[in-house]
Order: structure tokens, then C-alpha cells, then sequence
């Protein structure tokens, strides 16, 4: 799990890896989906609050913050 672009960015499988795969197509299918959904999400929430938030290019990184957090939070982008 990490954040790119100012998104969560997060890769799992449904089980441990092995050689020649371990895991049907229907589960890759259901665990992308889900991941999709909160990766979706992570792009509308504030990293700080956790209200409604929008992209904020004020800094040399990409942060999602509300209005209120984005006055808080240093020139560094550390929360």
C-alpha cells in the first residue's frame, strides 16, 4: 500500500504467491473491484480529517485536503 498521484495505490493477492498462480480469475476479478472502490474513494477524502476533500497542488507533493486542513498543513506537505 502507498500513495501515488495523491491516491491510495494498494496491490494484494488472495493468497500467497506461488509459481503458476494460485488464485482463480474470479477472485483476481472480485479483489480488483474492491480495491478499485476504495482507490475511487481515496481520491475524495481528506488524508488529514477524513471530510470531503479535492487535490491540492500547492506543494512539491499531491495531497487531498478539505479547506480547512489544506491551511494547516505545511509547506512540506507533512501532515
Amino acid at each position: 500500500m502507498k500513495q501515488k498521484w495523491a491516491a491510495l495505490a494498494f496491490q494484494a493477492f488472495p493468497r500467497p504467491w506461488k509459481r503458476g498462480g494460485n488464485w482463480t480469475s474470479e477472485e483476481a476479478v472480485r479483489l480488483n473491484a474492491l480495491v478499485a472502490e476504495f482507490t475511487a474513494a481515496s481520491e475524495h477524502i481528506c488524508e488529514r480529517c477524513g471530510n470531503a476533500g479535492t487535490l491540492r497542488e500547492t506543494r512539491p507533493i499531491e495531497l487531498i485536503l478539505c479547506d480547512a486542513c489544506e491551511s494547516c498543513v505545511g509547506p512540506d506537505g507533512r501532515l
